[in-house]
């Protein structure tokens, strides 16, 4: 099977963990999704690469995580970090995730994906909780084209020799998007604004 960029990079990426401020400041958003949900919550974490640090952190708080990477390499490490955890190989657009989860969590992994595919993807999320679960999602604001247009104008960055690709809507259109899922947005912020308007949103399906 064909490696992707984060295969290659997977180990050192394991080997150099993000900075503690960095990590607490995802982790607080983490626990603001989880808050009030009962021990044994089902909870799906998508893009979830080694499981360190958000699908850790759920199970030590008692949840059931699903964990979703496209990286083999990734989820091999993951299964030693995080190995209570149910590891899932796929494609987060092709890959379906399932009912009854109370809550989700897509940080810095879907705007890996085609723009044109957000729609969609929000809608299968939205499947995926139970009324009244929460969405932790992370989204860019590489452009502001109308999400009708099946053009995508993504760029690429480079990480320990690799090169990743990231495509996003204005961070409006994103939310416009969202909403027309069936969610109602509960926090919008940016969370780093050196990062193309970074935007750390938690999003409550509705009933």
């Amino acid at each position: 099977m064909r490696q992707n960029s984060y295969d290659q990079i997977a180990q050192r990426w394991h080997e150099n963990p993000r900075p503690q401020v960095y990590v607490a400041r995802v982790l607080n958003y983490v626990d603001q999704v989880l808050s009030g949900l009962p021990p044994g919550s089902k909870v799906l974490d998508l893009g979830c690469g080694t499981g360190e640090p958000i699908a850790r952190h759920s199970l030590q708080r008692g949840y059931r995580v699903t964990a979703i990477d496209q990286s083999l390499e990734m989820l091999r490490i993951a299964s030693q970090v995080v190995p209570d955890a149910q590891l899932v190989h796929g494609d987060m657009v092709q890959v379906e995730f399932g009912e009854g989860f109370a809550a989700a969590i897509a940080w810095d992994s879907a705007f890996h994906v085609a723009r044109k595919h957000h729609a969609s993807l929000y809608q299968k999320l939205a499947r995926a909780l139970t009324p009244g679960g929460r969405l932790l999602l992370s989204v860019g604001g590489a452009d502001s084209q109308d999400p009708g247009v099946a053009e995508d104008d993504g760029f690429t960055s480079e990480m320990f020799g690799q090169k990743f690709y990231y495509s996003a809507y204005d961070p409006e259109v994103s939310r416009s998007l969202l909403e027309s899922a069936g969610f109602e947005i509960e926090v919008w912020e940016v969370d780093d604004p050196s990062s193309r308007g970074h935007i750390a949103a938690i999003a409550r399906r509705q009933r």
